[in-house]
């Protein structure tokens, strides 16, 4: 009985060692498994750590902070985004002409040979200056009937005093006398036809009478008669001309015409009189001071446009005819609208960018990209980054883009 007793003993201790045993590995092994969850809950915190100092680094892109002292000291004035009724001036392309009231097309006044050239195309030339020389049989011509008008002029003027003669001896009735002073009336009418044909021609009729006995032909000039540049010569020396062909084309330059096609929903805007500035792309950010000289009364059926011209002034050269140009016209009416526009100096441009400083803060500015539309004065039409009740920087732009510029370099440094 006590042996029994002993085996049960021995079998009961056996069994608690066993569970002791399991127990101390069970906990063990939950050890282990803890501390890589512990690890685990480390690095996610640290991860989060960075990714928040890393979305910190990115709100303050592009934000200068700046006291209120500072920004008092550096003339900075902020100011809030407003709808405002803005009168829109007229704009539209145009085209620049030349001035058809300094331009001349030069033909010659008789058939003729051109036997000396002495222009040629970009040439400047002034009023009264040879461009050419022809030598013209029409000269004989005109040389004959005015020497038979000078023969006719000396006989009626002959007839004429035998006639009066004739009359004071009470020969002959007083109307011979008056039938010869009419005579002596027709050939002189003929003669000063034949004086104008010379004078037509461009000859000096007594210089060509002077010409006669030496044998020689005087040749006919042909002159500009404005002050400008040849824009085009047509004629080759030994060519055959007559006065339906254009030689020359002198234009005066230093004043051009732009020419506006204007629809009939802006008709009512624009006036004569009116000044205009005119801007071409080879010369961006320059402008030209104008103003319009004419508005056509007939509009085109088909483009449903009417015509106005600007006269330029063009003394520099700049302005070639030819050029495609912007015009922007002060409107007499119908040209307000309800739009954003801030002042220019509150516009700061980078490239092709723009942007204004936007008050996130009583000392904070953040940098904000806008799209800017027309000029408005001294405004700038904002079409699309702001929204109204906005604070902005209207001035001291340039002190905030150069603080922004200033802790940009520093951040590449470190």
């Amino acid at each position: 009985m006590i042996k029994h007793n002993g085996n049960i003993i021995k079998q009961g201790l056996f069994v608690t060692i066993f569970l002791i045993l399991g127990l101390a590995v069970l906990v063990t092994g939950c050890g282990k498994k803890e501390a890589p969850e512990a690890g685990k809950k480390e690095v996610t915190a640290d991860q989060k750590e960075s990714s928040h100092n890393e979305n910190e680094k990115k709100e303050e892109h592009g934000v200068v902070t700046l006291s209120q002292d500072i920004q008092k000291s550096s003339g900075i004035e902020v100011k809030a985004v407003a709808m405002q009724a803005a009168t829109v001036p007229f704009t539209a392309t145009a085209a620049i002409e030349m001035n058809m009231d300094r331009t001349a097309k030069i033909s010659p006044r008789v058939t003729g040979k051109a036997t000396k050239i002495i222009a040629s195309q970009g040439d400047r030339v002034k009023a009264g200056q040879v461009l050419a020389y022809i030598d013209s049989i029409e000269l004989d011509q005109i040389w004959s009937d005015y020497r038979k008008a000078q023969g006719k002029v000396e006989l009626a003027r002959r007839n004429l005093q035998r006639e009066e003669t004739l009359f004071s001896k009470k020969i002959s009735p007083e109307k011979d006398v008056l039938k010869a002073r009419q005579e002596l009336g027709e050939t002189e009418a003929d003669i000063s036809l034949a004086s104008e044909r010379f004078r037509l021609a461009g000859i000096d009729v007594t210089q060509f009478a002077a010409t006669q006995g030496n044998g020689s032909h005087p040749l006919i000039p042909i002159a500009s008669p404005v002050s400008g540049v040849v824009i085009e010569k047509a004629v080759t020396q030994g060519e055959v001309v007559n006065p339906e062909k254009i030689l020359f084309m002198v234009a005066d330059l230093s004043t051009l015409w732009v020419v506006i096609d204007v629809y009939e929903k802006d008709m009512s805007r624009l006036k004569v009189g009116a000044r205009v500035k005119v801007s071409v792309t080879a010369f961006p950010g320059k402008s030209f001071d104008g103003k319009i000289s004419y508005i056509s009364d007939v509009v085109d059926e088909k483009t449903r446009t009417e015509k106005a011209r600007v006269t330029i002034d063009n003394a520099s050269g700049l302005l070639k005819p030819g050029m495609f140009a912007t015009v922007i016209a002060e409107a007499t009416s119908g040209g307000t609208e309800r739009l954003i526009a801030v002042p220019e100096e509150a516009v700061q441009i980078e490239g092709a960018l723009r942007y204004v400083f936007v008050q996130i803060a009583p000392d904070k500015f953040k940098r904000r990209d806008v799209e800017t539309g027309r000029t408005l004065g001294k405004n700038l039409e904002i079409t699309a980054g702001l929204k109204e009740g906005e604070a902005i920087a209207v001035k001291g732009g340039f002190t905030l883009k150069s603080e922004l510029k200033k802790g940009e370099l520093e951040g590449d440094a470190h």
